[in-house]
């Protein structure tokens, strides 16, 4: 196959990533395969990429829900802290380290994830505080989520919704602001770290990229529009689908 048709495939892929990690998060499980299957890339080469083009689409969905008022900055800077350090050990850890070890274990645990949230739908979609959140858990908590973004980044969307969810009782859409804008902080961290090792090929990057602000674009917008209960179908069915693709790389990659 030509390989203008496959950097075309690429932006389309970015594209389709933007638009689900808008709404979600997993979107990583389409480019990062994207990448090794069209150009043979190693997957810490196809990971580090991935995460070059994240911040972009990050970029744009923050720059969106920053216009409409709907992020919550003080909460976002506190959270901000922990995810950082763990992003920098997270990422840290993937230059040097295989991520097998750790996809069953978080591939069981979206699908627990999002069994609970079909069972108990209130712990995202109530907006009352239900509880005043203990801030040595929630720094543990966050630096996890961190450093598997980090390490990952596939699902951490997903992670962060969680999170927010768990320790802060936030409209949906609000707590996806918040979501996209510490992926957008973070994502930096883990690009300097990749960068140094010299694992991304920007211009790779830079075609998911394309695809994926434009995908970030619609998926904002019809975020903002279509409300909490759009957002909640989405992250149901990318968290099973992210967990049982997680399960099943894990013993069906060498």
């Amino acid at each position: 196959m030509p390989d203008y048709i496959l950097y075309i495939l690429l932006a389309i892929t970015g594209l389709i990533a933007g638009f689900v990690n808008t709404l979600a998060g997993g979107g990583s499980f389409l480019t990062i395969p994207a990448l090794i299957y069209f150009f043979n890339l190693p997957p810490q080469i196809a990971n580090a990429t991935n995460r070059f083009s994240v911040i972009f689409y990050a970029g744009t969905s923050s720059s969106i829900f920053l216009k409409h008022g709907l992020t919550d900055y003080r909460l976002m800077l506190r959270l901000l802290i922990p995810s950082i350090v763990g992003a920098v050990c997270g990422a840290g850890a993937a230059a040097i380290l295989p991520p097998k070890s750790f996809q069953l274990i978080f591939g069981i645990a979206m699908i627990l994830m999002a069994l609970t949230f079909i069972l108990k739908p209130k712990i995202l979609l109530e907006t009352r505080h239900r509880t005043k959140p203990t801030p040595i858990k929630e720094l543990f908590v966050f630096y996890l989520i961190g450093f598997y973004g980090g390490f990952m980044q596939a699902g951490v969307g997903l992670l962060l919704l969680a999170g927010i969810a768990i320790f802060h009782a936030k409209d949906l859409v609000k707590s996806n602001a918040i979501k996209v804008t510490l992926a957008f902080f973070f994502g930096f961290v883990s690009v300097a770290i990749f960068a140094y090792y010299g694992q991304i090929d920007y211009v790779k990057g830079a075609v998911i990229a394309i695809g994926a602000i434009i995908g970030a674009l619609i998926g904002a917008k019809l975020a903002i529009k279509k409300g909490a209960r759009l957002i909640f179908f989405f992250v149901i069915t990318i968290a099973i689908i992210t967990g049982i693709n997680l399960i099943y790389t894990t013993f069906t990659t060498s």
